[in-house]
């Protein structure tokens, strides 16, 4: 009888330490488990408490690699050139009171005689673009390599008092008849956008109540309009009434932005 009981607690034994070594190995793999997933939501955690809700949507959506962003109806570009000059800070000053961001088509040299009031677009957000340095198509359209370096001077100009860059170009008097070929084509290689227009307010020698009234006629002609306007002391009277006609037709107003499509006569996409 003695000899039946050793062996089968022999066997008890064996068998609870097997049991108890089963155990201690499951413990283990449970544990190791555990502690992946919970690195793996911390993680994902820390990724996402490093970006803001706005850098999350966009991940999201992978919105930055679409197209041209989707246009009410009607929309309406106020594009403004020749400047920055005297004019600008009335004009920002008119522009920030209607919660309206234009695009500024700017001449090289004056952006190195006006600094503080191109910080002053910058700053505000407006779109920033080029209008050349000599602004004389005999000299722009001399070579091909012409043309490109005067955009290429405008560029460095804007990179060095405002550390920004943009590739929107107005070439002067448009895009078209003046342009050669050679240069339209040295320009988009070049990766600049250029845009022409498709009402032109004729600023340069019509009084601020014959803008506002070329807005009001031939504003209704188009569900997109890209406004040419200089700054003038008679543009800068009639900028308030030229966003006032545009609000009340149903536009609604937009800078230009490089991810639009570029429009103009070259393209055939406006009508001049």
């Amino acid at each position: 009888m003695k000899r039946r009981i050793k062996p089968i607690l022999l066997n008890l034994f064996i068998v609870g330490i097997l049991l108890f070594l089963i155990f201690l190995m499951y413990e283990n793999i449970f544990e190791r488990t555990q502690e992946d997933t919970n690195s793996n939501i911390e993680v994902k955690l820390l990724d996402s408490d490093a970006l803001t809700l706005t850098q999350l949507m966009l991940k999201t959506s992978d919105i930055c690699n679409r197209g041209p962003r989707p246009k009410p109806e009607k929309i309406a570009y106020i594009t403004i050139d020749d400047g920055p000059s005297k004019y600008t800070n009335e004009i920002l000053d008119i522009l920030r009171k209607n919660n309206v961001k234009a695009t500024f088509f700017m001449i090289e040299g004056n952006m190195k005689t006006y600094p503080e009031a191109l910080k002053n677009i910058a700053k505000e957000d407006h779109s920033l673009g080029f209008h050349s340095v000599s602004h004389d198509i005999n000299v722009l359209y001399k070579t091909p390599e012409a043309t490109v370096n005067e955009f290429n001077k405008c560029k460095n100009t804007l990179e060095k008092i405002t550390n920004k860059t943009s590739n929107l170009i107005r070439l002067p008097y448009g895009s078209k008849p003046y342009a050669p070929k050679e240069s339209y084509e040295e320009l988009l290689k070049e990766g600049y956008k250029i845009w022409d227009w498709n009402l032109d307010t004729q600023d340069w020698r019509a009084t601020s109540e014959q803008i506002v009234e070329s807005v009001k006629t031939y504003g209704p002609q188009h569900k997109e309009i890209v406004l040419l306007m200089h700054e003038k002391e008679q543009s800068v009277r009639a900028l308030q009434g030229i966003i006032d006609e545009l609000e009340n037709q149903g536009y609604a107003i937009f800078p230009i932005e490089e991810r639009e499509n570029p429009k103009n006569f070259w393209k055939q996409n406006l009508s001049k």
